[in-house]
């Protein structure tokens, strides 16, 4: 019995052992200073600019009106979009996060056209710059979206793709403005 009792316990104290040294899962980050840079395109915004349906069309002007909030307690932004164009209307929503761990701000976009889009984005002082890679008949197309802050309610923006030589090639660009807050 005695021999029994003495494995017993050896194996409860092994067990709590490796248990102890085990990798212990960590507990959500927190928000970070990256989390809360996102909150600049947090309200309502208004903008304008020009649009092609692709790289060799012609420019159109389109309008937009967007409203920007706060979802998952902080860890993500997301923005809906009502724009006016060539296409007619089109909606879209994004949720815009940031990845702790590969340090990297994430984007994804949904529109009434059925498009899907993912970015991966940086910050470099007042530059965001999104890069994006979409399958369109059969081909991978690159993307890359510039956001300049110009002061704290305007910015400009420009979206792109690749061509087949791998320059770029501007199919979006505008400003935008911070809708006035609501006077009481």
């Amino acid at each position: 019995m005695n021999r029994i009792a003495t494995i017993t316990i050896f194996t409860l104290l092994l067990s709590s052992f490796i248990i102890s040294q085990a990798p212990q899962q960590s507990s959500a980050p927190g928000l970070t200073p990256q989390h809360q840079r996102m909150g600049y395109f947090a309200g309502n915004w208004s903008a304008s600019g020009t649009s092609k349906i692709s790289p060799k069309a012609p420019a159109a002007p389109f309008t937009l009106k967007e409203h920007g909030e706060w979802v998952t307690d902080g860890y993500f932004l997301e923005t809906k979009t009502t724009m006016k164009g060539a296409l007619g209307t089109v909606k879209s929503q994004r949720v815009m996060g940031y990845n702790v761990e590969d340090k990297v701000y994430t984007y994804n976009v949904y529109n009434s056209l059925g498009e899907h889009q993912l970015g991966l984005g940086h910050l470099n002082g007042n530059t965001w710059i999104w890069d994006s890679e979409e399958k369109l008949n059969g081909i991978v197309i690159k993307g890359r979206y510039t956001v300049v802050e110009t002061g704290p309610d305007t910015f400009t923006f420009k979206s792109e793709v690749a061509d087949p030589k791998g320059s770029w090639v501007t199919v979006m660009e505008g400003r935008a403005m911070r809708a006035a807050a609501a006077s009481n």
